[in-house]
């Protein structure tokens, strides 16, 4: 029980001065990099069809849905919008531990906010924070990465619902009632990825709107189990044994696991993002044309081939866009035919291009054991490539740090320039109009008296 009461106690005695600027200066780039994701994909087809189905199961209009002129239930709202968010697979990421901590905390913190009036941007961003820094040292604690395990990240829904906890303003005992009651919601498998599912989007929805319900059932008098980590069927000896729960605890409040968040250039899965970075350069660099190219060789390390390269000739010729934005061959394709990748290149038309899936088809994966690094890189790894061409001759290079990793930013700049282009593909002139008091409103949160009008800036 020691671990529950520090990860409670430290949920509730942090205060928005403990946290040091740079990780308040993530929290803010988070913020304002999930506002622009989930807006540009508020418009998705699969996006609608759940959207639709919770406007018929109805409710009290409590919360508001982003892009969307309807409010909905705190939990439903929480629901469209944590789908919404990640959707697009454009939102930030932990490399090493394959993970997106924004997806799962920001939509019900937003939800809370609505219902609970008058939220500080302090309060806000202390709570995101706090969320960050649990859902990156929990998923830290595990011994199996979740493309190991296909276990997709079970804990989130806690860490999420301890931030929403924070913000909601719960005392001790329901805080630990809360998260007992996330605990019993956990959630979250990776075959939606391999099979190209839309439940890549919908299980990001369930723990967001599971974290609103834990937080409103413990305020109300529900109980839920006290010994979550720790106990004989604690998450952590019931689903990921030989676990190191001491990643939980150490420099809890002292150091903030916020700082190794990623962020995405283009909007697909990570791994892919090493290869388009690398496709973009090398083509650039040799000053060569797609019709050049006899083959593409690409190498990673087996989890990362496992998720965005097998089965292989499904993945050069995508059976859907979900699984689209888990083909490393077709991103790359993408890549090299209009040196961009953007939302566009995910729909169903864009999917089946024929110039760039024959490209698609050249692209030959292979696992290479140079690709690990697992001390250093996670689960990530390095990617390299050889653009093998027409003539015999070879283009190589590779990637350690892909962009928008902290050891190669995205800077707060890039960020806002990702948000205005976010917006610009919504394509809801209202917010395109306030794009840049969004970006300043954020900036400077800490002095925002209700985080609401930030909603009020992006309503449509």
């Amino acid at each position: 029980m020691e671990i529950e009461k520090k990860v409670v106690n430290y949920v509730l005695e942090l205060d928005f001065e403990d946290i040091p600027t740079d990780v308040v200066e993530i929290t803010k780039k988070s913020l304002l990099d999930i506002l622009g994701v989930s807006l540009a994909a508020s418009r998705n087809p699969g996006l609608s069809i759940l959207i639709e189905q919770l406007k018929e199961w109805g409710g009290a209009p409590e919360s508001s849905v982003l892009g969307h002129a309807i409010k909905l239930p705190a939990p439903a709202a929480a629901m469209a919008n944590g789908a919404m968010s990640r959707v697009l697979d454009f939102d930030d990421v932990v490399d090493t531990l394959g993970i997106h901590p924004s997806v799962a905390i920001f939509p019900p913190l937003m939800a809370i906010a609505d219902i609970k009036g008058n939220v500080s941007g302090k309060e806000f961003l202390t709570a995101m924070t706090i969320g960050h820094d649990l859902c990156i040292r929990m998923a830290r604690a595990r011994n199996l990465t979740l493309l190991e395990s296909g276990r997709y990240d079970l804990s989130k829904v806690i860490a999420a619902t301890a931030a929403a906890g924070k913000l909601y303003g719960l005392d001790e005992e329901q805080l630990q009632n809360a998260l007992g009651i996330a605990y019993t919601s956990a959630l979250g498998e990776a075959q939606c990825m391999v099979d190209g599912a839309m439940t890549v989007f919908y299980q990001q929805g369930l723990v967001a709107s599971n974290a609103v319900r834990a937080v409103q059932l413990s305020a109300k008098g529900f109980t839920g189990a006290h010994n979550i980590f720790t106990g004989r069927y604690g998450y952590y000896s019931a689903f990921e044994p030989c676990s190191d729960l001491s990643e939980i605890t150490e420099g809890l409040g002292k150091r903030f696991a916020g700082e190794s968040l990623s962020y995405k250039p283009y909007p697909t899965c990570r791994p892919n993002i090493s290869g388009i970075s690398l496709a973009i350069e090398l083509i650039e660099t040799g000053k060569v044309s797609v019709s050049d190219i006899r083959e593409i060789i690409v190498r990673t390390n087996q989890q990362i081939f496992d998720l965005v390269c097998d089965p292989v000739e499904q993945k050069r010729n995508p059976i859907s866009v979900v699984d689209a934005r888990f083909s490393l061959a077709y991103n790359v394709a993408v890549a090299l035919v209009h040196r961009d990748v953007f939302i566009e290149d995910f729909t169903a038309d864009a999917i089946e291009r024929q110039d760039v899936i024959a490209l698609s088809r050249k692209v030959t994966p292979v696992v290479d054991t140079r690709c690990d690094d697992p001390e250093r890189l996670g689960c990530l790894g390095r990617t390299m490539m050889d653009l093998v061409m027409n003539d015999g001759s070879t283009i190589t290079g590779e990637i350690v740090f892909p962009k928008g990793h902290p050891e190669n930013p995205m800077s707060f700049v890039d960020v806002e320039e990702k948000f205005e282009k976010c917006i610009g593909y919504a394509d809801i002139s209202r917010i395109s109009a306030n794009g840049r008091a969004v970006c300043d409103a954020i900036r400077s949160l800490e002095n925002e008296v209700d985080v609401r009008e930030i909603w009020r800036l992006i309503e449509v």
